[in-house]
């Protein structure tokens, strides 16, 4: 058993992943909202997005803020240069906006 994130929920969940590939859908919600709890090597865009927003959630969560929450992290790219991928997240919306911008 994995814990990870739901978006959707806004709560941890335990989860077991299904040999053979990945299932992303949260046992209470039934959505495909789960997100690893702590960035992964390799992840996909759609990975490293419900991360952060995730990120986001737990901030907010743990602090108590409200508004827009900022994530960033800073990758490698392909060829080797740094990019800052950059997620604001609106507690009051739910809405998230994401870009990146070369180091």
């Amino acid at each position: 058993m994995t814990r990870m994130w739901c978006i959707n929920c806004q709560a941890e969940r335990e989860h077991r992943p299904v040999y053979g590939g990945e299932n992303f859908h949260c046992s209470t919600c039934a959505m495909n909202t789960l997100a690893y709890i702590q960035p992964r090597i390799g992840e996909t865009q759609e990975e490293m997005i419900k991360q952060m927003v995730g990120e986001a959630q737990r901030t907010a969560q743990s602090t108590g803020r409200t508004g827009n929450i900022e994530v960033s992290r800073t990758i490698a790219n392909a060829s080797g240069e740094y990019q800052t991928q950059i997620l604001v997240y609106n507690t009051y919306t739910r809405q998230h906006h994401y870009h990146f911008s070369k180091s």
